[in-house]
């Protein structure tokens, strides 16, 4: 953020209005009360920085869970009409198009969320895969390639393990999801 839109934003309110910080990871559904904030003023600094101790995550409560999902189903596309399985795989296909929920960087893995009218969510987890075989030509193909996991997250779920899917029931989710007008 540049300092300008920051002062814009802050002239906004009166002189004597009370700062209000929010620390939070809306993936993670967490906020971080935050103890202490402090200005950073060393010689020939350039930029501005402030300092904000936090205290252990604590669970977001149900308004601030709702914003996150409002904020993140802004960032995603719109959901199309889907008439057909063909226009459903089609959809799926475009998974990169969605909104990076999260990386694993150590594992070369992206997961792509898109959030569900119904408040479910189809994750695709998107990895790399080697080929160890490829000399030998017992794989065709490239040595390093890129595979995908599905993911169908309905409310409440525990672990995503547990909710690995396939593309016949994505696409069934898809149906059903715009069969009943959500």
């Amino acid at each position: 953020m540049e300092n300008k839109k920051l002062k814009e934003y802050l002239d906004e309110f009166k002189d004597d209005a009370t700062l209000h910080v929010i620390v939070a990871n809306p993936q993670d559904r967490k906020i971080y009360v935050p103890y202490e904030l402090n200005m950073i003023c060393d010689k020939g600094q350039k930029d501005p920085v402030l300092c904000i101790e936090v205290g252990q995550p604590q669970d977001m409560d149900a308004e601030l869970v709702e914003a996150a999902m409002e904020d993140e189903r802004a960032a995603q596309p719109e959901l199309p009409k889907l008439k057909n399985n063909e226009e459903r795989k089609e959809f799926l296909a475009k998974y990169r198009e969605w909104p990076v929920w999260f990386e694993v960087p150590q594992a070369e893995e992206t997961y792509y969320r898109y959030i569900l009218p119904d408040g479910s969510a189809i994750v695709i987890c998107e990895y790399k895969h080697y080929n160890e075989w490829w000399e030998n030509k017992y794989v065709p193909g490239e040595p390093e390639g890129t595979l995908t996991v599905e993911y169908l997250l309905e409310p409440g779920y525990k672990h995503l393990h547990n909710c690995k899917t396939n593309q016949t029931a994505l696409n069934r989710k898809l149906m059903e999801v715009q069969r009943n007008g959500q």
